[in-house]
């Protein structure tokens, strides 16, 4: 009883923390949607140096970004259970990782104009969450312990600060909330208040 009682006194931080996530992740989108617009009217106007900055400078760790807070709030969904969320999570991992390859010699525009067009279709893929269930047979069980979030969204600052990647701590957030677990604490509860 008392894990499910320090969990109901939480769940008003865990949704302030969740939703600073979803703020964290609207940002970071919007921030990837926007330097790929400055770098294709650069490389459309011919500065491709100032282009190749803006995309060292901004598009990379906004893209990363979002994809690693969309990695975190699909979590709670299940990576696999609605088809929305794979199409968003594989397109955008590869947008990530491949986005470069896109903005080659001579492919600049052509590649840019790709790029945003992903990114739109990314945002209207998570409004509308078309195409319902791709395994409805997997059940996911939300997290409620707010120093998950609170790990997730002090990751990314940790990591920009440092200069080092620290995808252990989110990693770690997802292992404990897959499994129901927090070291030291006992079993997390379950729906329906069950242990």
């Amino acid at each position: 009883m008392p894990v499910t009682n320090r969990i109901v006194h939480s769940a008003g931080v865990t949704k302030k923390l969740r939703q600073a996530l979803v703020l964290l992740h609207l940002m970071t989108a919007f921030g990837w949607l926007a330097a790929t617009l400055a770098v294709l009217l650069l490389t459309a106007h011919g500065q491709v140096e100032a282009a190749l900055l803006v995309d060292d400078r901004l598009l990379a760790d906004c893209s990363f970004m979002t994809v690693y807070t969309g990695l975190m709030l699909a979590a709670n969904w299940g990576f696999t259970r609605f088809w929305w969320i794979t199409v968003k999570l594989v397109t955008a991992i590869g947008l990530a990782l491949g986005g470069r390859a896109l903005f080659h010699d001579g492919m600049f525009v052509a590649g840019g104009v790709l790029m945003v067009a992903a990114i739109a279709a990314l945002a209207w893929i998570g409004r509308t969450k078309p195409w319902g269930q791709l395994r409805p047979d997997v059940r996911v069980t939300p997290w409620r312990h707010p120093a998950i979030y609170l790990a997730i969204l002090v990751t990314p600052v940790l990591d920009y600060v440092t200069g080092l990647p620290l995808q252990a701590i989110p990693a770690a957030a997802v292992l404990v909330s897959r499994t129901g677990r927090w070291p030291g604490r006992g079993v997390l509860s379950r729906p329906g208040g069950r242990r």
